[in-house]
């Protein structure tokens, strides 16, 4: 049996730095974890000297699009969450996973259809993707969403105040009843349901509701402490999606990401296209307030809200968005292993990725490997030595 051994490294287990000093992989899962452990005859010995062992990141709210999957297991984005897209893209890409490509792919699961209503966020762009208007037509929709292969629930419930804004328009909305009646028949079905709003009073409607989870913490104004507490006291979680807000904002300091050698040469041509417009200050800005989502972040993690690391990248930064979007958390106020945690075990729990998310014995051998100490120093991600998928080590290209 192939084993890979690594040796000499600092490992965060998914919520604290282990105690263990070497990680031994075997058939795509980690045998065992232990101190100075003997190099079984034949292994492949990865030396770890200096660095970090961690689980493969998850990234909560992505929208798979292109080589969106390729591109974020180069920066050991090893399964991406999609939050809203087409059901027979999803299926490929999902099938894809088995076929000969499939080492070279993050892993997937999708929301595929979001609920909206005719003219709405997603349907007012693609009108050919389901609809509902009435509570009455909740239950069937639900149906249809598990019947296309969805793996949870999402809803689109805002006042439009970004999609509205991107084409100079005020889009319809779900009505809040048709929006209860959805999660209600998604628990009934025993499906996780995230609601995406756009402002405190949609994100506080969605958790009265009875949303499991808010897929953003965008909002208009900064809420305060009362805002987390009444998600605490519903039992939510919530993905702040802060690197979207940030790229949104047209903010010139994304553009230095660029800047650090440890990046720049593992970016698809489109990426550093956009973070040179950023840099430039020539990225189209939306009406995006940072600073209020930053303290929503600190209002929900201040109160024990869960918090999980997404970043709703569609087009652009698969991979190392959620790299920036560990920075963002830290600067709101997670620590850094609060925020790792919020991009391994924390959203491996939420959505019952049961065999991932953490470094223990039994589970997959998804794993990143990085120079430095990112419990210290988040941005210690980023200098990526080696990604596994399932025990094969990644080929890092663009």
């Amino acid at each position: 049996m192939a084993r890979t051994v690594f040796r000499e490294v600092r490992i965060f287990d998914g919520h604290r730095v282990h105690p263990d000093d070497t990680v031994v992989v075997a058939d795509g899962r980690i045998e065992t974890t232990g101190r100075r452990l003997t190099v079984p005859a034949g292994a492949e010995v990865v030396e770890g000297k200096g660095c970090t062992l961690l689980p493969g990141l998850i990234d909560a709210h992505t929208h798979i699009v292109g080589a969106a999957l390729r591109q974020a297991l180069v920066w050991g984005v090893t399964t991406e969450l999609d939050m809203a897209n087409f059901p027979d893209r999803m299926a490929a890409a999902k099938k894809e996973q088995d076929g000969p490509l499939g080492s070279s792919l993050a892993d997937l699961r999708s929301a595929c259809c979001a609920a909206t209503v005719p003219g709405g966020h997603g349907s007012a762009r693609f009108p050919e993707i389901p609809t509902l208007t009435e509570p009455e037509e909740a239950a069937g929709f639900v149906d249809a969403r598990i019947t296309e292969g969805s793996d949870y629930i999402k809803i689109h419930y805002d006042d439009g105040q970004v999609s509205g804004h991107m084409d100079g328009s005020t889009l319809p909305v779900i009505r809040k009843e048709t929006m209860a009646a959805v999660i209600a028949a998604a628990r009934e079905r025993g499906m996780l349901t995230l609601v995406h709003t756009g402002t405190v009073r949609a994100a506080l409607d969605a958790v009265e509701a009875g949303a499991h989870g808010l897929a953003h913490l965008l909002v208009e104004r900064a809420p305060g402490p009362e805002f987390g507490e009444t998600l605490a006291r519903h039992g939510v979680f919530a993905i702040p999606t802060l690197s979207m807000v940030e790229l949104f904002s047209g903010s010139t300091e994304l553009g230095t990401l660029a800047d650090e050698p440890a990046v720049a040469g593992h970016l698809a041509p489109e990426d550093l296209a956009l973070l040179e417009r950023h840099r430039a200050g020539t990225a189209r800005r939306l009406p995006v307030d940072p600073a209020a989502a930053e303290a929503a972040v600190r209002s929900a993690h201040h109160a024990g809200v869960p918090l999980l690391a997404g970043t709703d990248a569609v087009m652009w930064l698969h991979g190392i968005g959620l790299h920036r979007e560990l920075e963002l958390l830290v600067r709101a106020g997670l620590t850094p292993p609060e925020a790792l945690t919020a991009a391994t075990a924390a959203p491996a729990r939420v959505f019952s990725l049961s065999d991932r998310g953490r470094i223990a014995p039994g589970l997959r051998a998804d794993l990143l490997l990085v120079a430095g100490d990112p419990t210290v120093d988040i941005r210690a991600t980023r200098a990526v030595r080696g990604v596994w998928k399932r025990g094969a080590q990644v080929t890092r290209q663009p």
